[in-house]
């Protein structure tokens, strides 16, 4: 994986309330950062809803973007483009992609977590995983029940912080980019 350019960052919705500690020692990082947001309170009101899985997708993904304009209170811009940012913190807003090019499955397997690793992949960048609490990709109960298969078929180096532990977002984004430089 040496030689990548950046990093792609997802922010758990569940750290809504840690989400301006998480973005502080993000914006410490010396490669350019995606961050992918999850769908926290949000995307509950859509499980709430007992939609149809494709009703839901779409619903759950614009959850995404609602937290993604929360995240740019923090004063960080937002995207809509899959792109890796020249320097320092992008917030992608995913809605406009996925419509576009649609490539996972509609239903409640796939999370902001297959997301996140889904736009690593496609762009050649590690994955940060910021959850609220330890782990790794084998703790299913971590991660999303698609996220295992889909990473099965991609080349991403994927990492967890726990975003409410001073300093695990900071040390494992050195850990990222020590591969990287």
């Amino acid at each position: 994986m040496y030689g990548m350019q950046g990093v792609v960052v997802k922010i758990g919705g569940s750290l809504i309330d840690a989400a301006g500690s998480v973005l502080s020692e993000l914006s410490a990082a010396k490669v350019p950062v995606l961050v992918i947001p999850g769908g926290g309170i949000f995307a509950d009101s859509v499980r709430a809803a007992e939609l149809d899985d494709d009703a839901a997708h779409w619903q759950a993904i614009s959850s995404m973007n609602r937290y993604g304009r929360f995240l740019s209170t923090f004063g960080f811009p937002v995207t809509e483009s899959l792109a890796l940012p020249k320097s320092g913190i992008s917030i992608l807003l995913p809605e406009r992609i996925l419509r576009t090019v649609d490539p996972l499955p509609h239903s409640w397997d796939v999370t902001s977590d297959s997301i996140a690793l889904w736009a690593a992949g496609e762009l050649s960048a590690s994955l940060l995983l910021v959850k609220s609490r330890e782990g790794d990709a084998r703790d299913l109960a971590l991660v999303d029940a698609y996220f295992p298969t889909l990473s099965a078929s991609l080349d991403v180096s994927v990492r967890f912080a726990n975003g409410r532990a001073a300093g695990s977002v900071s040390r494992q984004l050195a850990a990222v980019e020590a591969t990287l430089l």
